[in-house]
């Protein structure tokens, strides 16, 4: 889907110091965003990795990260959820539907809660086996199904890692987010995203937007003039289930992630787009 670049751009709002929080009513057309129309039109272009000669920071401004009262910098998540194909979209709304009639508003409101707090013992499980040191006992049995699941493909993980859990923002795309891990997987350094999931993913297809994902923040990441030192030779998403089944580990090499990058920046312009014209849905 292509979203209409505006002749008449909304202003561009350099933003204060000021740490006010964002505005929560709906935006209105002319919604103040962090881009001139030039940088808009040309986001599709942007590279995943910058230039050594520093073309790019010679065309396009830095944008410092803030709150405002015009605007907040989106995480990769929003962007995504916010951008999805109207497909992906009725599936998930369907999805919701279909829980409410079955668990009741309340039992579908513990089933999120559990299902994030599953996720969020099973990243911290992880963490501390990364950064080598001892695996909380309660934490463990607490997302045994989804560490059984992983641990046989724990060993083809450097440890310690280079990254773990680090919040990253993207200085000339305006975006933010938190990468799970960078280390070395069998011997060459990737780029690494934990999912989980009740249902098989053989393919990375079946993950749908983790590739997406992956690449926003790989692209992040090279753009981080202290990271500059990385040299991350490609991606992989993990699928770890919550029955214990064995993990799929999917691998993204250059040429995928590049294409995966190219989906990104025009998901990316879109939401900046809808945004300042007041068009992006409601969150699911």
């Amino acid at each position: 889907m292509f979203w209409v670049l505006q002749t008449k751009t909304a202003p561009h709002v350099r933003p204060s110091s000021s740490s006010s929080k964002a505005n929560q009513s709906s935006v209105t057309y002319g919604s103040p965003i962090p881009f001139e129309d030039v940088e808009l039109r040309s986001m599709l272009t942007f590279p995943l990795t910058p230039s050594s000669s520093g073309k790019l920071e010679r065309t396009w401004k830095r944008h410092e990260q803030f709150e405002s009262d015009q605007y907040r910098c989106p995480s990769v998540g929003k962007i995504l959820s916010a951008t999805m194909s109207e497909g992906a979209r009725q599936a998930l709304l369907n999805w919701k539907a279909s829980k409410i009639a079955q668990l009741g508003e309340d039992g579908f409101a513990e089933l999120q809660r559990a299902t994030l707090e599953r996720g969020s013992n099973f990243h911290s499980c992880l963490e501390s086996w990364l950064n080598e040191e001892d695996v909380d006992e309660d934490r463990l049995a607490r997302a045994k199904e989804l560490w059984a699941s992983i641990s046989g493909q724990l060993g083809r993980i450097e440890r310690p890692a280079r990254i773990i859990e680090r919040k990253i923002y993207h200085p000339f795309l305006h975006y933010n987010g938190v990468v799970d891990c960078v280390s070395s997987l069998d011997n060459k350094l990737h780029i690494i995203e934990w999912k989980t999931s009740e249902n098989p993913k053989p393919s990375l297809s079946a993950t749908y937007d983790a590739p997406v994902q992956l690449c926003a923040y790989l692209g992040a990441l090279r753009a981080d003039p202290e990271l500059t030192g990385l040299d991350i030779a490609s991606g992989a998403v993990f699928v770890a289930y919550t029955g214990g089944n064995p993990a799929h580990v999917h691998l993204i090499n250059q040429t995928k992630l590049n294409k995966y990058w190219s989906v990104w920046v025009q998901r990316l312009q879109e939401y900046w787009i809808r945004y300042r014209d007041g068009t992006l849905p409601e969150p699911i």
